[in-house]
């Protein structure tokens, strides 16, 4: 922890302390980057005060130089939240819940790094089940943004684009940051504290995709992406059958990559997508490891 996240964190709790004197009031949260030891020395403090019912309004503050952004909720808006975080229950074409939770990443993110403030220090607020749902949302998510950027990546390339390829390459190298830094069980911060995340947990420099010529003849790239996107996946749902049936034919292409939802594994491409039968998955990774 920064001298800066020391500071602030020491304000959170006085600040904490008072609001939970106040009538009405259950808890109070410490949220965000701050709340897993992360900021710099012009960061905001942001705290969930849960009050019984019908909660106030409440006004930012200045504590020692240093702004306290507050929010009010009731332990109601807490249980709605928690439910999202319940279970991992979205099918490959269940688009609804899953915008109604990517819509709430956000607020869940809250709840995945909250701290609820006591006398005798900051407890995790999320439990070890919720802390996995939260996980296995945000890869879905990742990886449809993933899909998104290679999508835009293969028709810069193909109208000749490199410029504006190289811009859509760095994008999906922090995509990708995220997405390894989500299934190591950290939550998805800001992209300006992905390097600091990364740095808790492994002694290299994040990786970054190969170098490529932006043509029609490089996908040098894609296998890196593949390679994460696959990993990732399995170290959510790591129990596979055993069988090795051969892909569909066709998805051994650049720009296919897998997916896993309540329903099973999906191989997609942009708008083209297959739903893979037990033992699908084993032939498709088969097919990689030998052909590169």
């Amino acid at each position: 922890m920064t001298s800066s996240a020391d500071i602030r964190t020491e304000i959170a709790a006085r600040v904490a302390a008072e609001l939970s004197n106040n009538h009405g009031v259950d808890e109070v949260w410490l949220e965000g980057a701050l709340a897993v030891g992360l900021a710099h020395a012009g960061s905001d403090i942001d705290l969930r005060v849960v009050f019984h019912d019908r909660p106030p309004m409440l006004r930012s503050r200045m504590v020692d130089g240093v702004r306290v952004d507050l929010a009010a909720c009731t332990y109601t808006d807490i249980q709605s939240l928690r439910s999202l975080a319940s279970s991992f229950d979205v099918g490959f074409d269940d688009v609804e819940r899953f915008r109604q939770v990517r819509a709430a990443l956000g607020q869940l993110t809250h709840l995945r790094t909250a701290r609820r403030y006591t006398p005798a220090g900051w407890q995790v607020v999320a439990t070890a089940s919720e802390i996995s749902c939260y996980r296995n949302w945000v890869v879905a998510d990742r990886i449809e943004y993933v899909l998104s950027l290679v999508e835009d990546l293969l028709g810069l390339v193909t109208d000749q684009l490199p410029a504006e390829a190289e811009v859509v390459c760095r994008q999906l190298e922090v995509c990708l940051l995220g997405l390894d830094l989500v299934v190591a069980d950290q939550p998805l911060l800001g992209d300006k504290w992905l390097p600091s995340l990364w740095r808790r947990i492994n002694d290299e420099p994040p990786p970054a995709l190969p170098t490529s010529a932006w043509n029609a003849e490089d996908f040098s790239w894609f296998p890196a992406v593949r390679q994460r996107v696959t990993a990732a996946l399995l170290r959510c749902w790591p129990d596979m059958i055993a069988t090795e049936e051969l892909p569909p034919a066709g998805t051994g292409d650049q720009g296919w990559l897998p997916q896993r939802y309540a329903d099973g594994w999906f191989l997609r491409r942009g708008n083209q997508r297959v739903r893979l039968t037990p033992g699908q998955l084993n032939g498709w990774l088969r097919l990689h490891r030998e052909g590169g």
